[in-house]
């Protein structure tokens, strides 16, 4: 059984708008959908507040408000999603709780079996006046719906005779009267614009034509027929200057702006009489066409075409300088200026004026919008698909580069500098330009925009790769993503971010960091004690880059050996008062030093600023015999006790007194079962309550014994006596720590969470909760494979641990459990004024202060291309080189050509580039791919190498025939690299892939072996082909690994091959037409992949007879374009002895969506299925929705009945049931009937739902 979980939610912005949501809202909301979410944030003063979201199960197409009153006060929410099971969302915003939620409250399902898909418009929009709305998704028809009080009253069906609609929108109609502009393609493939009235009292649509916007023909020359069909804006009437040629009328009657052409495009719509004249003409034509006279009918029907034919002169139009418009909105408080925004993100203002005349103004360059929402005082969100999401202020005057354009105007376009100066135009060639109607482009100079915040997007996620760059044993994920001018690689990991503050360099072998505070109740440290493996010394804390090194020869601190543990502690005041004797602890400026030959007291003295030596301390060579030639192995001590470990097997517990000696308390040798000591590795003596200065327990470890033992302090007569042990680890605990990760402090605080942590030889750290003496709920973190070295810490006001190994992560308390954040360094923290609450960490040859952020988040770097689009990535682990494809689009003008470059680019492991190849105009890179594996000797060196496949497009060639695969060396120098082999194919290579030393490839509908062999030639190599197996479809999928080959097809399903002697031959096959576009192989030669039509699906080998045949065992609609999948996950998840969880895969969607395919044992997946069974039962999505039909496998025609999901499970719908309270969840537990209970109890159905979120 496979479970689906998800590692990064989809970033993808697909709609935005602004509206009141509430009704004492001060400056309104921002509502944004992404793929499977509505998020809500607030307008404040400082800035953007969300307030909640609402998981959608369904892809989110559009939103928009519909006012819940007249006034408009207020309004819900209309959510559309897309196919397979198109439906209308009403959510209502409610603040009844204190946290406000999006609640459903009402809903249509839209889905037809029978209609086809629109193809071009999927949209819902509501009229001007908030009472009706329409939805578009189905060819031929819409979906009315009339509103009232915020909610749907009445939705019925109308038929539309345009099938082909390209774009809608309702026009500013007179009162009571509902008109829609309409684009479409007619059956000859012109585009024309019609205008047609809706009756919702009668329920249809006008059969005739409206008069209202008279039809018109779209010229191809201005309206190219493009990927982004023309967008429709509506005006409402406006007064006319007195300056406008219309004379006889001071108002414009309100119009329609065509845009998305090389022209935008201002139709006015007819006044009433100008109706009236045209169906009068309209029905005297009718009444000729149905004349008895041939004739007469024959020169009516001509007349009739000619009058389809002619085009509608607009009123008044600008010329569209750049590429197809992608999204657009109204400047708020005025129906006559627009934002508008293109597909490579070049923003500008459009303005209509008085006269009317279209007044064009670029602002600058942003991200590639799918929205653009006018907030208030000029400050707009941009929503994207290609790049981060961005909130931008709008600046009327030059914030940067003054001498530059502020977007770059194509020759042949008239501009000018100003209004004041309309007449002094750039392009004087231009006079059919100049005629009447023509509209203002002013080419502004400098930078308007400026990014106020900006949110993170890794969408469309084109390929990705797992890399353990730093070879720590933990894979960072590197993706390809972004498009236009906002192409990125990213690089993504979870765990907490350090932020660099300052560097101390010149410091080798350090082992620890000690913080040191003037006074022990201060709360700002001022020293750094840094023990290196042969030297103490300390460091003076004197600004933001200012330490000062105490001399060592003057210094009070015990300099000349590695310091065990250093702490600054209270002192103790005993009093006697009739009698009783009684102590109490009170600030102070001691500080305690342990080092191999013992303590060391000593005091701060504020007035000089200098320490100084209290006592004699305390050594071992002081005592009895017993006592001398034993040094301090290992060392912990808090405010009032000190726990030393002594050779020999001795424990001692000592204090200081109250006339500031050092005093022994207790000591205990621990001896095995042949009376010989027992050495001890390490010990903790952290209280659990931070309100105590002393600790009730101490932690113990052996160096004979894989355990970890607790010693009591509560009693003076039982001291040092085992209270409890833990079961044997994997191997030598070489650190523990006591740590308390919650906020409360004794056992009836909620939340109160002691633990105890041992760091291990082998590179994991064991957790036990520390409930009743007793240690329990083991869990095992993997850092790697050094040993793991403990500290406490806080980060972002939680108290953590440092754990350290061959990586670091910071273990904190997070949703119910123990979590870890993994991070790039390892320390103690800080708190001072310039450095508040930072991380001190210790590099080889430094030390490092940072500042600690995100511990419970996943980092993403990302490194932006700009133009240069990736489209493949591969890693190479030899040279720690990644090798990705580019493709670099020109910006054009809409209806120009674009043209793009192909390139593949070598870059380090910190993403700088070492070279670059460009490809030959028309070629464009389709596959990359590398292995350790498969190395060239070149000279006296091996070389591993980078695989590139590529097609060559042809003009007229509906099938490539042409391609060709290049080897590359991954250690250049040199800029611009050549390939080392390149070989010519007979068609498009669609994939690569190495397996041992052979080179797999799909070129067009075959399977191809190669061999790379070397030439007679020095340094010569060339690739040769061994082996081909044929196929009916183009192979675009592929992956081999341990002798077996997946290959997916374009149109059916997949294929198993293997290589037997060097050649291909067919394992199993199937047939169904599952369109395939990503396969993956999964442990015992079974496969996953995904279809077109967003499912997930598995195969097994099986046997039917003597042959072998792909079974499918699993298939479960996800609702989004899987890209990419990848073997394995990004690091080692918690774990105890079981494996009931095995990350297995990740997948990439192009919605940004990260997720992890994890396999999950057979009676583990028995009990999550009745768990899931049960919820779904008990949950319904926004809709209605069933959680069951949600997932149901889908295709072009919808859901099928007789087939639901099986095989997977959806993780994140589960982890739910963490966050329900717990009478809610033994409810789920119980079922609805004795046959539905799950049959584990709630604590461990907890535990294993809190096992399964820490893998993600």
């Amino acid at each position: 059984m496979k479970l689906v979980t998800t590692f990064h939610h989809p970033s993808s912005v697909t709609s935005s708008l602004k509206c009141n949501l509430a009704q004492d809202s001060e400056f309104g909301h921002l509502v944004v959908a992404k793929t499977n979410r509505v998020e809500v944030f607030s307008l404040t003063r400082e800035g953007l507040k969300q307030e909640c979201e609402v998981e959608i199960w369904g892809r989110v197409l559009a939103i928009r408000a519909i006012p819940v009153n007249r006034e408009h006060s207020h309004s819900n929410l209309l959510i559309l999603t897309d196919h397979p099971d198109p439906r209308v969302v009403v959510l209502a915003y409610q603040q009844t709780t204190e946290i406000p939620q999006l609640v459903d409250v009402g809903s249509v399902a839209l889905h037809d079996r029978i209609a086809r898909h629109a193809e071009f418009c999927n949209d819902i929009l509501v009229d001007p006046t908030g009472a009706v709305a329409i939805v578009s998704c189905y060819a031929g028809k819409l979906r009315v719906l009339t509103l009232k009080k915020g909610l749907i009253e009445q939705e019925f069906d109308v038929s539309l005779p345009e099938l082909n609609l390209l774009s809608i929108s309702f026009l500013h109609a007179p009162q009571d009267q509902y008109s829609l502009a309409i684009i479409h393609l007619d059956f000859q493939q012109r585009m024309q614009l019609i205008c047609r009235d809706l009756n919702v009292a009668l329920q249809e649509l006008v059969s005739e034509v409206s008069q209202l916007l008279p039809s018109t023909m779209l010229s191809p020359a201005i309206f190219p027929f493009v990927d982004v069909p023309p967008t429709l804006i509506p005006v409402s009437a406006f007064s006319l200057s007195s300056l406008s040629d219309e004379s006889e009328d001071s108002e414009c009657p309100g119009g329609l702006l065509v845009a998305g052409g090389r022209k935008i495009l201002f139709y006015q719509l007819a006044r009433p009489e100008d109706q009236t004249h045209r169906r009068g003409n309209k029905r005297r034509l009718e009444k000729r066409k149905a004349s008895v006279t041939e004739s007469e009918v024959d020169r009516a029907k001509e007349k009739e075409k000619a009058r389809e034919m002619k085009k509608l002169k607009p009123k008044c139009y600008v010329r569209w300088p750049w590429s197809e418009i992608t999204s657009w909105d109204f400047i708020e408080g005025d129906s006559r200026k627009f934002i508008l925004g293109d597909k490579f993100g070049r923003i500008s203002l459009l303005t209509l004026d008085d006269s009317p005349r279209l007044i064009l103004l670029p602002v600058g360059e942003a991200s590639p919008s799918t929205s653009l929402t006018h907030l208030a005082s000029q400050v707009i969100y941009v929503g994207s698909h290609l790049g981060p999401s961005q909130l931008l202020r709008i600046h009327q005057e030059i914030i940067s580069s003054p001498e530059n354009d502020t977007l770059p105007i194509p020759a042949g376009v008239t501009t000018v500098t100003s209004l004041a100066h309309i007449d002094e135009e750039d392009d004087t060639d231009s006079a059919a330009d100049r005629r009447k109607g023509n509209g203002v482009i002013i080419r502004n100079k400098g930078v308007h925009l400026e990014v106020l915040d900006s949110y993170r997007n890794i969408s469309p996620i084109m390929d990705a790769v797992l890399a353990d760059t730093e070879y720590s044993g933990q894979p960072q994920i590197v993706t390809c993503s972004g498009g236009a001018n906002t192409g990125s690689l990213n690089a993504i990991r979870s765990g907490a971010e350090v932020r660099e503050l300052a560097v101390v360099e010149g410091l080798d072998s350090v082992l620890s960091v000690y913080p040191i505070r003037s006074r022990f109740q201060n709360t700002m440290h001022s020293y750094l004690l840094v023990s290196t493996s042969y030297e103490s010394f300390v460091l003076r804390m004197d600004g933001h880059d200012l330490f000062t090194k105490l001399e060592a020869t003057n210094s009070p601190f015990v300099t000349s050996s590695p310091t065990l543990a250093l702490s600054n502690i209270s002192r103790r005041v005993t009093t006697s008062i009739g009698g009783k004797t009684t102590s109490s602890y009170v600030d102070s400026a001691l500080v305690v030093q342990v080092t191999a030959k013992g303590i060391r007291i000593l005091e701060f003295d504020d007035a000089v600023g200098v320490f100084h030596v209290v006592g004699e301390g305390w050594s071992p060579d002081t005592l009895d015999h017993t006592w001398r030639n034993r040094e301090v192995v290992a060392a912990s001590v808090n405010a009032s006790q000190f726990v030393l470990a002594l050779s020999g097997g001795r424990l001692a517990l000592l204090n200081m007194a109250d006339d500031r000696t050092v005093k022994l308390v207790k000591f205990q040798d621990f001896m095995d079962a042949n009376r010989n000591p027992r050495e001890i590795c390490a010990v903790s003596c952290i209280p659990f309550d931070r309100t105590k200065h002393f600790s009730l327990y101490i932690a113990t470890t052996f160096w004979d014994a894989n355990v970890v033992t607790i010693l009591s302090l509560e009693k003076p007569d039982k001291y040092m006596t085992p209270v409890c042990s833990s079961s044997q680890l994997p191997s030598l605990p070489r650190s523990v720590l006591l740590h308390n990760f919650g906020t409360g402090n004794r056992g009836k605080d909620e939340d109160y969470r002691p633990y105890v942590l041992a760091g291990l030889t082998d590179g994991t750290v064991v957790s036990f909760a520390f409930r009743g003496n007793q240690l329990q709920d083991k869990k095992t973190f993997g850092l790697g494979t050094a040993p793991v070295t403990l500290s406490p810490c806080t980060a972002q006001g939680r108290n953590a641990v440092f754990a350290s190994g061959s990586r670091a992560a910071i273990l904190h308390w997070d949703r119910k459990r123990l979590r870890q954040s993994s991070n790039i360094v390892t320390g103690v923290t800080v708190n001072t004024p310039t450095f508040p609450f930072s991380l001190v960490a210790a590099t080889s040859s430094s030390l490092t202060i940072g500042e600690i952020g995100g511990i419970d988040k996943m980092q993403v770097k990302s490194i932006p291309l700009g133009l240069e689009n990736p489209t493949r990535i591969c890693h190479d682990y030899v040279s720690n080189t990644f090798g990705v494809a580019c493709l670099h689009p020109t910006p054009n003008r809409v209806g120009d050509a674009e043209t793009t470059q192909s390139s593949f680019n070598i870059l380090d492991s910190n993403m700088k580039r070492l070279g670059q190849y460009m490809c030959e105009a028309d070629e464009e890179i389709t596959a990359v791919a590398s292995s350790s594996s498969l190395v060239v000797s070149l000279g006296s060196q091996d070389r591993s190498c980078f695989f590139v496949g590529s097609v060559r497009h042809e003009l007229g060639r509906s099938e490539p025939n042409l391609g060709r695969i290049m080897v590359f060396t991954s250690d250049t120098t040199s800029p611009s690299i050549r390939p080392l082999v390149s070989t010519e194919t007979g068609g498009c290579v669609y994939a690569l892939a190495i397996m041992g030393t052979f080179v797999v490839a799909a070129i067009n509908t075959s399977v191809l072996l190669y061999h790379l062999v070397p030439t007679d030639d020095a340094e010569g190599f060339v690739l040769e082909q061994v082996s081909q197996w044929n196929h009916n479809y183009f192979v675009t999928s592929l992956v081999a690994r341990d002798n077996t080959i997946i290959a997916g097809d374009a149109i059916s399903s997949v294929s198993m091959l293997e290589v037997v002697n060097s050649h291909l031959r067919t394992v199993a096959r199937d047939f169904g037409p599952l369109w395939p576009v990503a396969v993956e192989l999964t442990p015992g030669r079974g496969v996953i992949g995904a279809d077109c039509d967003c499912n997930l699906f598995t195969f097994s080998l099986g046997q039917s007879g003597s042959r072998a045949i792909l079974e499918r065992d699993g298939s479960y609609h996800l609702g989004e374009v899987v890209n990419k999948l990848l073997p394995g996950g990004t690091g080692a998840p918690d774990s105890s002895e079981d494996s009931q969880f095995q990350p297995e895969h990740l997948f990439f969607t192009s919605s940004g969506r990260v997720g992890q395919i994890v396999h999950v044992d057979d009676n583990t997946a028995l009990h999550l299925t009745a768990l899931q069974r049960n919820m779904a039962k008990a949950t319904k999505g926004p809709g209605d929705v069933s959680h069951s039909n949600a997932h149901t496998p889908a295709n072009s025609r919808g859901r099928s009945d007789a087939e639901s999901a099986f095989g997977f499970l959806d993780g994140d719908f589960l982890e739910l049931f963490l966050a329900e309270p717990q009478p809610k969840q033994l409810q789920l537990l119980r079922g609805e009937l004795e046959v539905e209970r799950v049959g584990l109890p709630l604590t461990e159905v907890e535990a294993m739902l809190e096992k399964l979120q820490g893998m993600h």
